[in-house]
């Protein structure tokens, strides 16, 4: 018997994680998507732009805590197998107002404990002198989209392999499904364009525009050096997320709701970034230089900045199934959505995509019942 053919719209990190979960599933999976994982500098896609961590935002989400618990443990497995300038842990410090923040820092049994330090004299830690440490993990995140498209396509594995094909412009899911037309489902992991598909219709996504910057710091390719550190006050959000081990670290950033544009930087926010990262993690700096100089932050290589827009939601991700199935030419074709994650989508998206598979056999089991 020929395997199940899913279609999956959307090729960022959940897209590419739910078609490599369906795939082991036994799914004969074709991912169609306006943008690659090779296509890393386009700005209307988010994944690739991504500082990729594990801190979770969850608080009092059961849903987003079941995502990202699952998660942390897929990435401690994928940690066996994959290199460390790909996919490594590392200890992460979140500086912030708060003492006794249960609610946000749920998380330690999770990731093996959080400590709390009260540390007013830190440098980093003006406005923000409560310190949570734990272990967290990274990913270059462009690397890491490239890797997931060869899981999904390779031979051999586990299930058929499957297809990652480019589409300039899909109008609607119906369209999607007629590029392969014995689909029975099709997957909408389409992010923000989930409010240009007519099916999905979407009226609570939103963007988040965010600015980072890109640095090469090579000391952070030691163990003993790398970490990731964040804080958060009332000017706002900064954090330092190396790409793994790679010896490249994404700091940021800005956090914008409701924005888009504009998708050119902002030199000030930039310097900001810049000053903010040096008190975050003075290692960045190349070794002659001290952090306590006032221009010790134009010390630090810059490779880039980036803007992006995050595919956020009003409500929280959209992970579920539709009640209205496709109906296509005297069939129906199950329809899962997939997206709205914000900045989550790394640590998120093993859970994310179990759940999809989730859905995806239910759906199968309605369509089988409905033909006895």
């Amino acid at each position: 018997m020929p395997p199940t053919q899913a279609v999956v719209v959307g090729a960022g990190v959940l897209g590419l994680t739910s078609a490599l979960y369906l795939r082991k599933k036994g799914y004969a999976v074709t991912v169609l998507a306006r943008e690659l994982p090779e296509d890393a500098a386009s700005q209307s896609f988010a994944s690739p732009w991504a500082g990729a961590n594990w801190c979770s935002f969850a608080r009092n989400n059961m849903a987003e805590r079941r995502w990202d618990e699952y998660t942390y443990k897929q990435f401690q497995k994928l940690a066996k197998e994959l290199p460390e300038d790909l996919l490594t842990f590392m200890p992460f410090t979140c500086y912030d107002v708060k003492p006794n923040d249960t609610e946000t820092y749920w998380f330690g049994e999770a990731c093996g404990g959080i400590q709390e330090e009260y540390a007013p004299k830190h440098p980093a830690a003006a406005e923000a002198p409560y310190m949570y440490k734990f272990r967290s993990l990274t990913l270059d995140a462009p690397r890491y989209l490239r890797w997931l498209a060869t899981q999904v396509t390779c031979p051999g594995g586990q299930g058929p392999p499957g297809k990652i094909e480019r589409v300039t412009k899909l109008r609607s899911l119906k369209t999607a499904v007629d590029l392969v037309p014995r689909a029975s489902l099709v997957v909408n992991a389409t992010g923000l364009g989930s409010q240009d598909i007519p099916e999905a219709a979407e009226t609570q996504a939103y963007p988040i525009r965010g600015q980072t910057v890109l640095v090469h710091a090579p000391r952070f390719r030691d163990a003993n050096v790398a970490h990731c550190a964040s804080k958060i006050s009332s000017q706002g959000a900064s954090y330092v997320i190396p790409r793994a081990r790679s010896g490249y670290v994404i700091l940021g950033g800005t956090f914008h709701k409701h924005v888009s544009n504009p998708l050119t930087p902002d030199q000030q926010v930039t310097e900001r970034i810049l000053k903010d990262a040096v008190q975050l993690a003075p290692d960045l700096l190349p070794e002659h230089v001290r952090a306590d100089d006032a221009d010790a932050w134009k010390s630090l290589d810059v490779v880039g900045v980036n803007i992006g827009v995050r595919p956020a939601r009003a409500g929280g991700a959209r992970v579920a199934l539709d009640e209205q199935p496709l109906e296509m030419h005297g069939r129906r074709v199950g329809v899962i959505h997939a997206y709205g994650i914000g900045p989550a989508g790394y640590q998120a998206s093993h859970g994310i995509a179990a759940e999809v598979c989730e859905w995806a056999d239910r759906w199968e089991a309605q369509a089988r019942r409905a033909h006895l």
